[in-house]
């Protein structure tokens, strides 16, 4: 790990907007050069892989609208101020799937854009589901996909499940054994 110093000489925010703000900076870099550099601030968010009784992952099929596609991906959301990411975790499980989950299992964070998003997603399996109504966001229409553990791999491999946080928290999942 590197311990060159980098220094921030100036910030100007060039956007800001509901949900992120958008940073133009003046950077100073180890090797004295002044750079610029654009920076979107996110508050951060959670992505949950809830697994049921009978072993299947519980995804979701959502419309997104920046990529113009209805995708297969596993429960997420965005942090509120002051929020705690399990505590969002749980929000975002019950809105997003209708249930909730009694055993809460950390796997860690990943930044999904660091080269120019500061946004960080936490990590979860969520595991004995219960049903759990929820009112979810008005402007979210989602419908629940269960899939196995084989059909997700797959999905995966063969491109039908493209998003990123989706295929980290599976694999995080998988390569420590959980599912």
């Amino acid at each position: 790990m590197s311990t060159a110093k980098y220094e921030l000489i100036k910030r100007r925010k060039v956007y800001s907007g509901r949900l992120l703000a958008v940073f133009n900076d003046t950077v100073r870099i180890p090797t004295g050069a002044v750079v610029a550099r654009d920076v979107v601030a996110h508050p951060g968010a959670v992505v949950v892989l809830p697994q049921n009784e009978n072993g299947e992952l519980l995804l979701i099929r959502q419309y997104r609208h920046a990529i113009g596609q209805t995708i297969l991906e596993f429960p997420a959301g965005t942090l509120e101020p002051e929020e705690e990411p399990l505590a969002c975790a749980k929000r975002e499980i019950a809105e997003e799937t209708g249930f909730s989950a009694a055993v809460w299992i950390a796997l860690g964070t990943v930044v999904p854009a660091p080269g120019f998003c500061g946004e960080i997603q936490h990590l979860y399996l969520a595991r004995e589901l219960s049903p759990m109504a929820a009112a979810g966001d008005d402007d979210e229409i989602i419908e629940l996909a269960p899939m196995s553990c084989d059909e997700v791999a797959r999905a995966v491999v063969d491109g039908r499940i493209i998003d990123a946080k989706t295929i980290a928290v599976f694999a995080r999942a998988g390569l420590g054994g959980l599912v």
